[in-house]
């Protein structure tokens, strides 16, 4: 149907000749002024129609949202203007309706334009706020993509949207794809989307171990949110102050910018100067304008603050914590996976037995397979990981080279070139200990990889296994 039609006017005539209307008639069944009609179809020149309009009409014929979109695209355009009052909503109302080709053949006009992308902009906050965060995408990534002032805010804000939207990241690869672009704009956005921004980078160099690169974007955080912070206070009477916009409270950012570089230097081997700034977060009960939501945060970084302590004890070799560990962790399900690769990873440093942790909490590790959020799968990595060198260390191969299998997995399904590494690596190490079939679900795996070329090895620093 729509690769026949001609004109937009020429089709509503058609259709009009069809039903059986005339003006006055058809006037009255869309909604519209018969004289508006008339202007529309008769007109020496037509008068240009609206959005409004033509969704009228059509729902009058009765044919489906959209019908005649494809030739409306010829109305958003006049002679060499362009008419932002009907490109505007008309491209709003095509990404709702995934008229992704509409949307395509009026961009390959408008971008002719100048000043184009202030409309595509317009049109990708308009979307998102109004909750279209997938539609709003594909116009953010217009704006990252033509947008040649590198300074201009609307730019960095294009790559922030872009970068928050993606929220559950297991490949590797996409993972350190989104801090390389994103990084350079952290600092050109407004202060309550850094904010945003920057937990996000952080917590992403977590997740690809890159503590150094970590550990600077704390630094950022903490150093902005307290600046935040004190300029809060300051207006905090002045019922005119703009209400600071961000997805967490301001306590959030805050506490984490003491949390996340207190675990960067943990995982680079700086205990003693770690435990300064886990004191930084432990408690926050003194931070003002709280509300319930910023309560609970007070409550969860107490908590946190009390698992990083007992794991700063373990990586320095005090066993004598671990009781009091393992009761902590029974009575904080939540806390239990990340526990247990510190635990593990201690047993293995220090030569201790971790016989009746992995006893006490065999039903919890069942369950952590289950698992599909990216940092715990990450975690399962590690923790098995651990787990396998333990077996080994015991000369308990036949269960060491299931675990270094289960690693392997992993890697593989986050994309992790260093983890697959490890595992090849551990493997190859204990071949000789392998069941027959060990050897062949390894060789299983090693061939898919090899044959799908999946795997990435980027150039982050790895201090340590977990």
């Amino acid at each position: 149907m729509e690769g026949k039609l001609t004109t937009i006017r020429s089709e509503i005539e058609k259709n009009l000749s069809r039903s059986g209307h005339n003006l006055a008639s058809f006037s009255k069944i869309c909604g519209l002024n018969r004289g508006s009609l008339s202007a529309i179809l008769h007109g020496n020149p037509p008068k240009p129609m609206s959005l409004g309009q033509i969704d009228a009409i059509i729902k009058a014929f009765g044919f489906p949202d959209g019908w005649l979109y494809p030739l409306y695209i010829d109305e958003c355009f006049n002679e060499e203007k362009v008419s932002r009052r009907r490109v505007e909503p008309f491209l709003i109302r095509c990404a709702e309706l995934g008229k992704q080709q509409c949307i395509d053949e009026t961009l390959s006009k408008l971008l002719e334009y100048p000043k184009s992308l202030d409309i595509v902009y317009s049109i990708a906050e308009k979307l998102f706020n109004k909750g279209k965060i997938d539609e709003s995408m594909f116009f953010y990534k217009v704006v990252a993509e033509n947008e040649s002032d590198s300074y201009s805010e609307r730019l960095a804000i294009s790559h922030f949207r872009i970068f928050m939207s993606v929220k559950a990241i297991v490949d590797t690869d996409e993972k350190l794809r989104g801090v390389i672009t994103f990084g350079p704009f952290r600092g050109r956005l407004p202060e309550n989307m850094q904010l945003d921004g920057l937990l996000r980078l952080t917590q992403l160099c977590f997740d690809l171990r890159r503590w150094k690169q970590m550990e600077g974007f704390a630094d950022e955080l903490r150093a902005l949110a307290n600046a935040v912070y004190r300029g809060q206070l300051r207006t905090k009477e002045d019922r005119r102050r703009e209400e600071l916009s961000t997805e967490r409270p301001l306590v959030v950012y805050y506490g984490h910018g003491y949390l996340l570089k207190a675990i960067s230097l943990t995982k680079q081997g700086q205990y003693e100067e770690a435990k300064k700034y886990t004191a930084g977060y432990a408690e926050l009960g003194w931070f003002e304008m709280l509300d319930e939501k910023g309560l609970e945060a007070v409550e969860h970084f107490r908590l946190f603050a009390k698992a990083n302590s007992f794991t700063l004890e373990m990586l320095v070799g005090n066993v004598n914590v671990l009781p009091s560990y393992t009761a902590f962790l029974a009575d904080n399900p939540g806390e239990i996976l990340a526990g247990l690769i510190t635990i593990m990873d201690s047993a293995n440093r220090y030569g201790f037995s971790a016989e009746s942790v992995l006893t006490r909490f065999s039903r919890e590790m069942q369950r952590f397979e289950q698992y599909q959020e990216p940092n715990n799968v990450d975690r399962l990595y590690r923790l098995y990981y651990q787990v396998a060198m333990y077996r080994i260390n015991l000369k308990q191969y036949n269960i060491g080279v299931d675990y270094i299998i289960q690693c392997l997995e992993l890697a593989i399904r986050q994309n992790n070139g260093k983890d697959f590494i490890n595992c090849v690596t551990l493997f190859e190490t204990n071949r000789d200990y392998a069941t027959v079939t060990q050897q062949d679900r390894y060789r299983e795996l090693v061939k898919g990889v090899r044959k799908n070329e999946k795997i990435t090895i980027d150039d982050g620093q790895r201090v340590s296994i977990v």
